[in-house]
This record gives C-alpha cells, structure tokens and sequence, in this order.
C-alpha cells in the first residue's frame, strides 16, 4: 500500500491503475472480499484468512476514497460525488433486465472483459430497453456516469507533478491544509517561502501546526521529485534546528551595498568615513573608517548579550540610513543629518508611499519586514514596523552615546547629536508608569496566585513575583542570580541580621539590593521546596530561579532558567490573571494582558514612590547611577536604604 499521511507526510496523489479498478467495481456493487481477491493479493501474504482480507479491503477502500477526495479538489472536481457509495445510486430495472451480476455471469464467466467494457456491454443490450426505470434512477444513472467520469479524469492526471501555484489543499492532507490556509499559506510557492525565511521552527507561525506534521512537510518538499517539479529547493536552516546549524548555514552573505545586516554590508570607498568631514585629530582608535569605528564600539561590551544585541542593531540602522539614504559617510553628518534620521525613524510606516516618495530615496516598504526573519536571509529588514515614541528616544539615545563615545576618543570632531537637548538622560522622574500595576491590580494578582494549586508552578511563580517585585531587577539580572550573590549584613545598634543580594547589571557594573525580610522568607521557602534543608549546604553557583525538570529528560530541580524561559513564564501568568478579571472590568483585564517582567521593575519603582522611598534609593536600587563595585558602605546610608527597602514589605507578602 503506498505510504499514507501518517507514514510521509503528504497525500501526495500515488494510486495506481488496480487502485482505480478496485474503486470502480466497489461502484459497480461488486464485494469487497472478491476485489481484495482480484486487485490486492492479499490472501498469500494473510495466510488465507477471509476476515483479515476485509479487513484490509476496508481499509484500502478508505484510503483510496480520502486520496480520490484530495485528487478531486486539486481538479476542480465535485468531491462530494466522490464519496457517494454505491447503494445511494442504485440502479433499479425492469423486471426483463438481468442484474450486472447475472449479466457476467452469464458473458464474461471466465472475466476477460474489464468493468468498464463489462459496463458497456451491459447499456448496449439492456440500456434502451428498461422500461421500468423511474426518474430516481435515471438521476442515479446520471450521477454515477459523473462518477466514472470524474474517475477517468483523476486517473489521467495520476502521474501530475506539483507546481508552485497548486493549492496545499491538492497535495496535503485536508485537516493540515485547513490550517495551512488559515495562516495564510494557500500554494505551495507560499508554503516553501514560509520554511526558507522562518526556518526550522516556521511552523510556530501556523497554529495546531506541531514538529512531527512539520517534518513529514518538508521531507515530501525535499523529495527529488518534489524539487525536480516545484524548480525551488528548502533551505538549509529549514531542515535542521538552530542548534544544528553547520558553519556554512550561519556564514554570513557575500558583502553587497544593500539594505543587509551590518555584517554583510559593504561600504563604498567614498562613503566610508576614512575621510569624513567630522574626523577628529589624533585618535585613539586604529579604526580606519565608520564601520571598523563601529565594530570597537559594539566590542567593548560582552559578546552575545542582549546589549550588544540592541547597539548593534541601532547602529546598523544609523550606517546603512546614512549611506544608502542620506549618502554621506556617518563621519561626516552634521546636525541636520541627525535631525533627518529622527524625523525617519518617525514617519517610517506611517506614510502612504507617495508621501515618503517626495522625502526620502528609498521606498519605505525596503525598510520594513516581517518580525523573527533570521539574518542571514534574503528577506531580512532592519526594522519590522513602525517604532513606537518610546523605541524612537531609545534608539536616538543608544546613538548619541554611540557618537559621544566616538569624540571622546577622538575618531570624531565632535557629537551632532548633542545639539539635540530632548534626548538628555531621563532619570526616574520619567519612568512610564502606564507600564506598572497600581496597587489594586497588584493585589489582584496575588489574589490570583494564592487560590492557584500548591505544586511546584506556584512556588516559582510566588518567589519571582516576590523577588522582581521587591527589587526591580531586569530580566536577564534576574536568571543570572545565585545564591552566592546573597550576603548578610546587621544594622548599626542591632542584633537580627538583614540581606542584601549582589546584582551585575549594564555595563558590567553592581550593585547591592536590600532585600525585605518577606523576600528574605520567600527564598527560604523556594529553596526548600527544591530540597535544600539549609542555605549552608547549597552551593555558591545554585541559580535563585530555577526550570521545572522534565521527566524523561536529564535534569536536576537547580538548572537556571533562561530569560526567554522566564519572560515566557510571566507573560503567561499574566494572561491567566486577565482571563480571571471580570468582564465588565475590561480596562483592567487588557492591561494585565500586556504586562511583563518588566513591568514588575516599574511597579517597584512606582510603588517606592507611593510608599516615601526616596527618589535616589530608587534610582540605586535600579540601577541608574553608577554604584562602586566594593561592598564598603557607611553604615547609617546602608541602614537607611534598607528601611526604605522595608516600606514594601506588606506588598511583598503572599
């Protein structure tokens, strides 16, 4: 039997000419023991058994009928007919009418003639001749010649090749191809595109979509054949996971004077900066022009990490805008440049093109694609929409640092963005705090999690609000704690001792966060509930936030979490609470819906303020000044951090 959906992932139309006769004489009313007998040849390789011959003859006759039913809708053919089975056509004669049973017997005993020819013989003697016919039957004549006919026509096109604009819905099974389509793949053309930009994984895109239905696509898309018809073939990163990416899958592409990613990006000699009319004198850099300025940038900062990550891609907006845009080398931009870029980032996909025509060189649809395109391909864009205000300040701010670091070495005369007063450091006094919970959404979400079940998802869950609530830490600060990060310390005229935890934050730089003795119980209660009886006993690298051990896997209750692990964990969490919220409340359950790990950092700061912490006690604990690296601190300056530390201690506490 030729390999069904389950087997190779398609149903790719593979019947052959018996599959077509057994169907037909199915139709024909013929049993389906004697067509097993007569087109499957089943009972050698069943031992004889007459009940697993109908066994097996059902099932051919399925399967026969789902690959006719696929074969029909690729043709354009009524499907539906298809699928009639041959009692609801049945043909009644008069009574002078031999049945097509009788009539073989009595002309075809030894069976030469084909169905078909068997079929014909029958109407040439008898078909003029049935006077007892009513109109249901002449209407169940009429359908069953459809039948035969749209048989005759699928049959011809057996051997048709898939081409790109075919319909998925003609060569996949029907169930997958509905979701298919539902994410916007109708043909095959869009299909491989979908595997060749969003790689390996690029059936998360497609709901109800899992790994093994995935797999068995592309193993068909990769057959020879398949290749030889479509005239494209599946990219590598299609074929394997990231993780298993050769050296030749991530090289980076040949250096083109094009909208590419920074490293792939070749600037033309006049462009490069190696003469720029804002070079300084005496530099400290061996940089030669812009874009190896750039790289000793980006390279102070530690390889792989999100800040690296977020430069990068700000700088890379900055050099390809200013040569492909604005054509001057980014050492010789002036005030106005930089004033042009900022009104860029904004109008960017907010223009219609006629507009943006008038303004700028390139199209803005050349700037923009779509969100999670790897690199390294072809459809790769610098931007995936329009930058929100907050994006906008960001990415304006990331590049003044960026040119103020450039002066300060002397690789240029001096900063133009300088003379852009807006885009000075905002302190805490600026923090957006329609992106925090206020208290009683705050309290709501506790409530939340207290009526949760008691298991090992809840205990997380309650020491990573406690923790990121009581200390503001970002994202990545958090999954890099360890308990060799915890100390304690004891207060000026005091015997109990009080905590304080190390976090390394941007730029490499730490500092010292007072923790509330809630937060402190908290940490005991997590730690134990993972098996360790005292903190004595664990080890320095122990991670504060740990995954959940998947059985059937390696693993151990201490592995770290990862930051996408953990954003994943809260942004879930979060739904869930939305999803609780009442229905007349809609505001309140739409915000919770957006809300983050980070705006656990903003609600710690809000809630501080609300509570008379201090402005500089935020701003420390956050991270905003620069801290010095040593633990010596005057006594009473630490002692006052940690009282303040202790006004949102009730809030704290589950």
């Amino acid at each position: 039997m030729p390999y069904s959906w389950t087997d190779r992932g398609t149903v790719l139309i593979q019947l052959g000419r018996h599959h077509f006769a057994f169907y037909r004489g199915y139709l024909d009313g013929i049993s389906l023991r004697a067509l097993a007998d007569r087109y499957l040849e089943t009972t050698e390789d069943l031992g004889g058994e007459g009940e697993l011959d109908l066994r097996v003859a059902k099932s051919m006759l399925k399967w026969i009928r789902g690959q006719l039913m696929v074969a029909a809708k690729r043709t354009g053919s009524n499907a539906r007919l298809i699928r009639l089975p041959p009692e609801a056509l049945r043909v009644t004669y008069g009574a002078h009418v031999p049945t097509l049973e009788a009539f073989r017997e009595e002309r075809d005993p030894y069976e030469t003639f084909t169905e078909q020819e068997l079929i014909d013989l029958f109407q040439e003697e008898y078909g003029n001749a049935a006077p007892g016919l009513d109109r249901r039957t002449e209407r169940n004549n009429r359908l069953r010649n459809k039948q035969l006919a749209i048989l005759r026509k699928i049959e011809d096109l057996t051997n048709a090749d898939p081409s790109l604009s075919d319909a998925v819905g003609g060569w996949l099974d029907p169930a997958i191809a509905k979701r298919l389509q539902a994410a916007g793949l109708y043909t095959l053309e869009q299909l491989v595109g979908a595997v060749n930009n969003h790689g390996f994984r690029w059936y998360t895109k497609v709901p109800r979509i899992g790994v093994k239905a995935a797999k068995q696509i592309v193993d068909w898309l990769l057959l020879p054949e398949t290749e030889a018809a479509l005239g494209v073939k599946v990219s590598g990163r299609g074929i394997k996971p990231r993780k298993e990416w050769a050296v030749a899958l991530t090289a980076p592409r040949a250096m083109t004077t094009d909208i590419v990613p920074l490293e792939s990006f070749h600037v033309p000699h006049e462009l490069n900066g190696a003469f720029g009319t804002n070079r300084g004198e005496r530099s400290s850099l061996n940089a030669r022009n812009d874009y190896e300025a750039i790289q000793v940038w980006l390279a102070r900062y530690k390889a792989g990490s999100h800040t690296v990550r977020t430069y990068r891609k700000e700088a890379e907006r900055f050099l390809l805008w200013s040569v492909l845009e604005a054509g001057k080398a980014l050492s010789s931009l002036k005030v106005e440049d930089c004033i042009r870029y900022r009104d860029f980032l904004w109008y960017l996909g907010r223009q219609t093109p006629e507009v943006w025509a008038q303004y700028n060189r390139i199209p803005q649809q050349r700037w923009i694609g779509q969100r999670g395109i790897e690199r390294f391909s072809p459809l790769w864009r610098p931007f995936e929409g329009p930058l929100s205000e907050s994006s906008q300040k960001h990415s304006l701010v990331v590049l003044q640092s960026m040119m103020q670091w450039l002066t300060e070495q002397k690789y240029l005369h001096n900063n133009p963005f300088k003379a852009m007063p807006h885009l000075a450091r905002r302190g805490t006094e600026g923090l957006d705090i329609s992106r925090s919970l206020t208290v009683a959404e705050w309290r709501l979400v506790k409530a939340y999690l207290l009526k949760m079940p008691q298991d090992a998802r809840y205990y997380r869950l309650r020491f990573i609000l406690a923790l990121a609530y009581s200390t503001g830490c970002r994202l990545s600060e958090l999954v890099a704690l360890r308990s060799g990060n915890l100390r304690s310390f004891t207060r000026a005229g005091e015997s109990d001792l009080s905590w304080e935890i190390g976090v390394t934050g941007k730029g490499n730089k730490k500092r010292w966060v007072q923790l509330n003795p809630q937060v402190v119980n908290e940490i005991r209660s997590y730690f134990h509930y993972r098996g360790h009886e005292s903190w004595r006993n664990i080890p320095n690298e122990t991670p504060l936030i740990a995954a959940h051990p998947v059985p059937g896997r390696p693993g151990t209750p201490d592995d770290p979490l990862t930051s996408s692990r953990l954003y994943q964990v809260l942004k879930a969490f979060f739904a869930e609470v939305a999803r609780s919220v009442s229905q007349e409340d809609f505001d309140t359950a739409r915000k919770l819906n957006s809300a983050s790990t980070h705006w656990l950092r903003h609600t710690f700061a809000t809630h501080g303020i609300h509570n008379g912490m201090t402005l500089e006690t935020i701003r420390e604990l956050l991270g905003h000044t620069s801290l010095t690296t040593t633990s010596v601190y005057v006594t009473s300056e630490k002692d006052k951090r940690s009282r303040e530390v202790e006004k949102l201690g009730d809030l704290a506490t589950f």
